[in-house]
């Protein structure tokens, strides 16, 4: 395997391409390629075709994401060079992945020649997600018919097994054509089509060609339009898919009659059924019940765990009546406040009348592509914005849209303030928006300033959606965006209640474009800040300051800030970040329900201020703190806060490493006359071992069968069914194959012998520190004996710090072996310790040796630690590892980035 992945490489001409060509030609055997995170122009990629004539041998290729910035008609020329290359060095080419490439219908033609050739005649996997090909599906198809024909003309067998091709805008006509590919085919395991816009008609085409392969495992038709229609044909050809695994119908509008004939035909004959989701289908609360009391009775009660998602439906008042009769099994109703609330009479007449509605407003759509576009300046607006995915006006006349303005998920580009046009015009003639959703799409500088322009005739927001709103930007165009964004709502006067940031990848310098906001009056009746995956790092501690802010001006405003719900999982906050929203959410705010920092590197230290927080905040429901390092010190001071929540539901320490004492704190301060609400404990991956959990598992016992403990994936070993024996239905064992094995004594050791100080980072070199190598090797040493905590890390950053500083310590060495030896010693014993622990689902050495590709910047680094690399010391140190037997499953990557050096 060659890999460039996420390298950000631009490549435009092909001297830009040489150095990749060059890795590619002398690769001895080349099996995969990827290519996925760059950027490639006509003639680089004419360089990159020649170096793949070279390889015969080329199995799969990973091609997605690798024409950002580039214009659509510069693609298919790009893709007939590679893939004319394939073809000429008669390659057998078994995966082809192209996702996440806007190249729209003309993409196609780019592939097609290869799609028919010999070349594809082995062509297993087919993944096309997320590249608007549009019209281009019907062509895809008929290459695959036609592909088909070519091998059995040829003596050859094409099995394409799997097909992925979500959020794609096939419709109809794409999905006909797709079906009958796949009827000739008949080889297909997955099928995963996604939000296309497909309806009853060609959801109906694709059922009977379902038939025609019963081998499938997966299929993913989620956020289509079925309706009743479609679901009857799925229904009727499930009992010839004893091999489904996976069956996602989710946002798919079958409703009540769809869903109970999809319901009534899975039976004990889909052994291998895995997930099923139903959700946004607009089912009542009796056809919920009907569904729940089914699915236990044909697979629950004959031991088949499978799940099924079935939130966001319409129980509305029965919600929890619904939930009540789920509790204690694998099905998944989501929470109150996703539900749709109950179907009114009107909701119901559309649906009777839906078929009729559907094909007037096809009819509708084709004679808009006959028309031009004169007329008023109404019958321009809704061309324009029909144009690019935008809502029509003429459709939601006569219907009532709320204070929601929305173009989630429409995939929208905006570059310049032309393009943000018809969005600020809807925008601004809406009477009333109190809720603007712009998830999914891209916004540039000058865009966000016309839409913050049109944000200004809108005092009455309150919720912002603006999650995943800046794919393909650069960091530093990002906060110029938020700063307008967030200027307009200062400027207008609005109360916002709900900010969500989350999936936008900023980083540190995010935080600057909302601290304006989150200081001003604007924020002051802020209950929900979503701030999920935005590798926030030091902007954590921006952001605790601008809270605390907050509050002291609304308090002197007399409109004290009351902030609910605070979510910023997946942000590298580690220890400084924790103790500075700690400090924000007790000494001054107190109002949470909901907190949740999964994911964050924060250790004992950082768990322990968190902990403090809690008992500042009693109306708090839901904690989430999985994947984090809390030890048994952090857990026994969340086990000392809990006695002071009595609304607590979920509790979420999975994966947080609380081990036997840790975990028996926990237990033993939830209490079931003070935790009424108490729904659900997760333990899992604590590392408690089996004798810990049986007497857990006793303890439990004290609540009743609706609550439920997690303890999965912890090191039962032997004592696994021994477990699975005695314990009730609302303790989750997990499968067997999950569990970490017994604990060895080393282990068990170590645990009674837990570290008692959390290093804040390791700062081996501080000022007036020696500097000499056998100075800092000693000082390297004590520190590695410090703190056991910074192995078991869910990061592993720190014991990177510690590898990079010792690589820093063989380069001063001056050659001197004695020296570099000790290096190494102290080297192989961090390795060993990182390799000692077990984490899901990457591996620690995996994550340590991602780390030091990042800091010696082979890659793009998202926050740079600030010691100083020496590739060619670090590269000395890293061979001698891998000699002496360790980081064997990291070798190949270490060697393409290190190269002969290693």
């Amino acid at each position: 395997m060659l890999s460039f992945l996420d390298k950000q490489i631009k490549m435009d001409s092909a001297d830009d391409a040489e150095s990749v060509a060059k890795q590619i030609e002398e690769c001895p055997t080349l099996r995969t390629l990827e290519l996925r995170g760059n950027t490639v122009g006509v003639e680089a990629g004419r360089r990159l075709a020649q170096a793949l004539e070279m390889h015969p041998e080329l199995e799969r290729c990973l091609w997605s994401d690798m024409f950002t910035g580039r214009l659509k008609s510069e693609i298919p020329p790009i893709l007939r060079s590679m893939c004319s290359a394939m073809i000429n060095a008669h390659c057998h080419i078994t995966e082809l992945d192209l996702s996440d490439n806007a190249f729209g219908p003309i993409g196609a033609e780019g592939i097609s020649q290869f799609l028919v050739s010999k070349s594809a005649y082995s062509l297993q996997v087919l993944k096309l997600n997320n590249n608007g090909l549009g019209a281009g599906g019907k062509t895809i198809a008929e290459c695959l018919l036609k592909c088909h024909r070519n091998a059995s003309a040829d003596g050859h067998e094409f099995k394409l097994k799997t097909f992925v091709a979500g959020r794609n805008r096939l419709e109809d006509p794409g999905a006909k054509a797709l079906a009958e590919a796949f009827t000739v085919l008949g080889s297909l395991e997955e099928v995963s089509i996604p939000q296309n816009g497909i309806r009853a008609a060609g959801i109906c085409a694709l059922a009977r060609s379902f038939r025609s392969n019963p081998s499938l495992r997966l299929i993913n038709i989620n956020d289509n339009t079925c309706t009743v229609e479609g679901a009857l044909a799925l229904a009727e050809v499930l009992d010839d898919l004893t091999e489904i695994e996976v069956f996602d119908l989710g946002d798919s509008l079958c409703r009540d009659d769809g869903i109970l004939s999809i319901s009534e035909a899975l039976s004990e004959h889909h052994y291998k059924l895995q997930f099923v989701d139903f959700s946004g289908n607009e089912l009542s609360a009796e056809t919920g019940e009907a569904v729940i009391a089914q699915w236990k009775e044909v697979f629950l009660s004959r031991g088949q765990n499978v799940k099924l998602k079935m939130s966001n439906n319409c129980f509305g008042s029965q919600f929890h009546e619904v939930k009540e009769m789920a509790e204690s099994t694998p099905i998944d109703l989501g929470e109150s406040d996703d539900d749709e609330g109950t179907l009114s009479e009107c909701s119901d007449e559309y649906v009777e009348s839906e078929g009729d509605y559907e094909d007037e407003e096809e009819d509708e759509e084709e004679e808009g592509m006959q028309e031009s576009h004169g007329g008023d300046d109404e019958g321009n607006l809704n061309d324009l914005l029909n144009s690019i995915g935008g809502l029509k006006f003429a459709d939601t006349q006569g219907r009532d849209i709320g204070d929601v303005v929305s173009f989630h998920n429409h995939q929208l580009k905006l570059n310049t303030a032309e393009d943000a046009e018809p969005i600020a015009l809807q925008i601004e003639q809406h009477p009333c928006m109190r809720v603007l959703d712009l998830r999914g799409n891209t916004l540039g500088i000058e865009s966000g300033t016309r839409i913050a322009e049109a944000i200004k005739r809108h005092p009455e927001l309150q919720r912002c959606l603006w999650s995943d709103l800046f794919t393909g930007r650069l960091k530093n165009e990002i906060p110029p965006i938020l700063r307008s964004l967030c200027s307009a709502m200062i400027a207008t006067n609005c109360h916002i209640t709900e900010l969500d940031l989350s999936d936008n990848a900023f980083g540190p310098i995010g935080a600057e474009g909302i601290q304006e906001f989150l200081v001003s009056p604007a924020a002051f009746s802020l209950e929900v800040l979503k701030l999920n995956n935005n590798g926030l790092g030091a902007g954590g501690k921006v952001i605790a300051k601008c809270l605390s802010e907050c509050f002291v001006r609304s308090v002197q405003a007399k409109r004290r800030l009351k902030l609910k719900t605070f979510i910023a999982g997946r942000n590298r906050l580690e220890v400084p970040g924790a103790v500075a929203l700690a400090e924000a959410f007790c000494t001054k705010i107190g109002s949470l329900e909901e907190f949740a920092v999964p994911q964050n590197g924060i250790t004992a230290k950082g768990v322990e201020a968190l902990a403090a927080c809690f008992e500042g905040n009693p109306n708090l429901r839901v904690i989430n703190l999985n994947d984090n390092t809390a030890t048994q010190l952090g857990s026994a001071a969340i086990a000392k806060a809990l006695p002071s929540l009595p609304r607590l539901e979920v509790l979420n320490l999975g994966d947080c490493l609380c081990r036997d004492q840790g975990c028996h704190a926990i237990v033993d301060a939830l209490s079931p006359t003070v935790h009424k609400a108490l729904k659900e404990v997760d333990l899992s991956g604590a590392e408690m071992s089996g004798a810990a959990a049986m007497q857990i598992v006793e303890k439990w016992k004290k609540f009743p069968s609706t609550v439920r403990l997690i303890v999965s994936s912890n090191n039962f070993g032997g004592v696994f069914e021994q477990l699975r024996a005695v314990v009730n239905q609302n303790i989750v064992l997990g499968e067997s194959d999950d569990d970490q094995g017994s604990l060895s004594s080393d282990d068990e050791e170590k645990m009674s012998a837990e570290e008692t100080s959390d290093d804040d980072g390791l700062k081996m070199e501080a000022a007036g520190s020696p500097s000499d190598p056998d100075s800092l090797l000693k000082r390297c040493r004590s520190c590695m004996e410090a703190a056991q905590d910074r192995f078991e890390s869910a990061t592993q950053e720190k014991a990177a710090k510690l590898i990079l500083e010792l690589a820093d310590i063989i380069a001063k060495s001056s050659n001197n072996e004695s020296i570099i030896e000790m290096a190494v010693d102290v080297a192989e014993d961090v390795i060993k310790r990182v390799e000692a622990v077990r984490r899901r689902p990457i591996h620690t050495t995996s994550q340590l040796v991602n780390h030091l590709i990042a800091q010696s910047g082979f890659v793009k680094c998202e926050e740079k630690w600030g010691i100083a690399v020496n590739r060619t010391a670090l590269a000395r140190l890293l061979s001698r590892i891998i000699a002496r037997g360790h980081l064997s499953d990291c070798s190949a990557l270490i060697q393409n980035y290190f190269g002969s050096a290693v």
